[in-house]
């Protein structure tokens, strides 16, 4: 008897290639991501994000849940299990006075989860934590003359996490969970300064912050039936406390005169403003019913007003809903389909002009099982607004589609030799 172990180092070639590839796709074009660390991603995919990125009190033998640790005690025994995606959003972009839109695609996340033992499970992987991408022009008036100051600023980057999460079983009913993550990547700002009399001299500003950090994660889960066959209760919560991501700067600045003339006025290395994460938390409940439906609801509180003095930082508060028509065991392949609705807000945690800039969201999805496995395609549709055009803010509207796939072996399987 011979265990397979073919695939394990397309696996791992695969976790060595996909953070290279991650950091070079573009996830957004919103100039609320010049704020804070960015935009905040998405921490659950596939099933998740189709059930309003709920996911605290989700259970699944097939799926990888990001957003619990604990869940993994759900894996069957000989499961292995392979998680990625990619989306694609398109997003209008408008003020007042103009209005724009924005394609932008990316690579979402890579994931993989099996059993050590009997009351032991395992998954690690990498997603990105926030992101940046944005262009803007300010303008601002010189004192005591009758002209103007223009800037160009242009960032990219974000961070992204390496994760290895922990489930233990403790019995049918209760599990506890935790994860490890390692932050890691680059923040980049270009600035183009001149005077409107000067255009042909402009000063030229790039700064390049790479940040590093840890972070830890518990978290819980209990379910129990609710008397009929199919039916059961699901609570399940986490708690993350605060940490400190630290960065090293590379400054350049730089003076042009006219078209071909360049001089270097500033170069140094030097530490990065250091970036907190808040503490946070979350709670969250799920009921099947007969073991057709499935109705999820997720709160999530983070403190950044605790944690960072500038003023633009507010405590975080996200809702999520969520409602499955599940998968059943029958011939019929739209039986076996998942049909999923949700709905999302997300307070957000800056501030700018006075306004808070939230999110909501509303979203549909279905998955899709791969021939006669327990593989599945998870299609999710979203659809959400941000921003505000008040004060001269802008307001986004998207529309996001992504594509998940669930992918399901055996660890290990015993091959019999003839």
């Amino acid at each position: 008897m011979k265990y397979s172990t073919r695939n394990i180092p397309a696996l791992l070639t695969i976790l060595i290639v996909f953070p290279l590839l991650l950091s070079g796709q573009n996830n957004t074009s919103s100039p609320y991501s010049k704020f804070g660390i960015g935009d905040l991603a998405s921490i659950g995919y596939g099933r998740n994000l189709a059930l309003g990125g709920t996911g605290l009190a989700l259970r699944d033998p097939y799926h990888i849940n990001l957003k619990n640790p604990a869940s993994l005690t759900a894996i069957d025994s000989m499961n292995f299990l392979f998680e990625t995606g990619v989306n694609i959003m398109n997003t209008n972009s408008s003020s007042v006075d103009y209005e724009e839109n924005y394609w932008d695609g990316n690579l979402t996340h890579i994931a993989l989860a099996h059993r050590y033992s009997q009351h032991v499970m395992a998954s690690y992987g990498v997603m990105p934590y926030s992101n940046i991408g944005y262009r803007l022009r300010t303008m601002k008036s010189l004192e005591g003359e009758d002209s103007f100051v223009l800037t160009d600023w242009v960032g990219s980057g974000g961070i992204n996490k390496i994760f290895y999460s922990l489930g233990f079983k403790f019995s049918d009913k209760f599990s506890l969970g935790t994860e490890f993550g390692y932050y890691y990547g680059p923040l980049i700002e270009r600035r183009k300064t001149w005077a409107m009399v000067q255009t042909e001299n402009p000063t030229l500003y790039y700064s390049n912050s790479r940040y590093h950090g840890v972070s830890v994660k518990g978290a819980f889960q209990y379910n129990t039936p609710l008397g009929e066959k199919g039916s059961q209760l699901l609570l399940g919560g986490y708690f993350t406390p605060g940490q400190k991501i630290w960065g090293e700067s590379d400054v350049l600045i730089r003076q042009q005169y006219g078209t071909t003339i360049i001089d270097t006025v500033y170069l140094s290395q030097e530490k990065a403003k250091s970036i907190y994460v808040p503490i946070s938390f979350g709670a969250g409940l799920g009921v099947t019913l007969n073991g057709k439906y499935l109705l999820t609801a997720d709160y999530e509180m983070a403190f950044w007003d605790a944690v960072n003095s500038d003023k633009a930082y507010l405590n975080q508060s996200v809702y999520s809903l969520g409602f499955e028509v599940m998968p059943q065991n029958d011939l019929n392949y739209f039986k076996r389909c998942a049909y999923r609705l949700g709905f999302h807000y997300d307070s957000g945690y800056i501030q700018t002009k006075g306004y808070r800039i939230d999110d909501f969201r509303v979203s549909a999805g279905i998955g899709l099982p791969v021939m006669k496995s327990a593989s599945m395609l998870n299609l999710t549709l979203e659809a959400g607004q941000r921003g505000t055009i008040s004060s001269g803010l802008i307001r986004e509207r998207y529309i996001k589609m992504t594509v998940a796939f669930s992918f399901q072996d055996f660890w290990f399987v015993p091959r019999r030799l003839n």
